[in-house]
């Protein structure tokens, strides 16, 4: 009887959805805020971002990056997105919506960044379709996202993380 319970357990791990209710709403907000910021070509790139998400903080389980005792807080990686204060920055001078970014400090900024995933969404839905804009390549755009040209270990990983994101569209636990 033992051994049977093991065994029905174990199959019913195998077929448990890996997403908590927080990441599934962590993703939708994403994927939401993703489907209204399309690049020059009205393409828009919630998958992509979704999967990013996943790759770069598991979906918001993680929202602290890159942060060494010795570095600046708003030198890490923040929020969902993991967007640095700096990325920040060259978006919103480079996107008129987000311009009021300007008007904050790097305290402020990187506690909004950490804070809000709207906000964390929106910086990143832009600074992937500034690089879509600019390298015209889905891989270097990216391996741009990572802070590289050529990242095939980081797009590998995204491109992965894809398949997750196709499944849950699939599931009908995003849309």
């Amino acid at each position: 009887m033992k051994f049977l319970s093991l065994i029905l357990l174990f199959a019913m791990s195998l077929f448990a959805d890996p997403m908590t209710k927080k990441q599934l709403h962590v993703l939708q907000t994403v994927r939401d805020v993703a489907k209204s910021i399309p690049d020059k070509n009205g393409k828009t790139y919630e998958n992509t971002l979704s999967a990013i998400c996943i790759t770069e903080s598991d979906a918001g389980q993680y929202t602290i990056g890159d942060f060494k005792h010795k570095k600046s807080f708003t030198k890490a990686s923040l929020g969902p997105m993991q967007i640095q204060v700096a990325t920040a920055r060259h978006v919103s001078q480079n996107v008129k919506k987000l311009s009021w970014l300007n008007k904050l400090n790097d305290i402020q900024l990187a506690a909004r960044l950490l804070g809000d995933v709207r906000l964390s969404a929106q910086v990143a839905a832009h600074y992937i379709v500034l690089l879509q804009n600019q390298r015209l390549d889905h891989f270097c755009a990216i391996s741009g996202y990572n802070g590289g040209t050529a990242n095939y270990t980081y797009y590998n990983r995204v491109m992965k993380n894809m398949d997750v994101v196709n499944h849950l569209v699939s599931a009908g636990k995003l849309s």
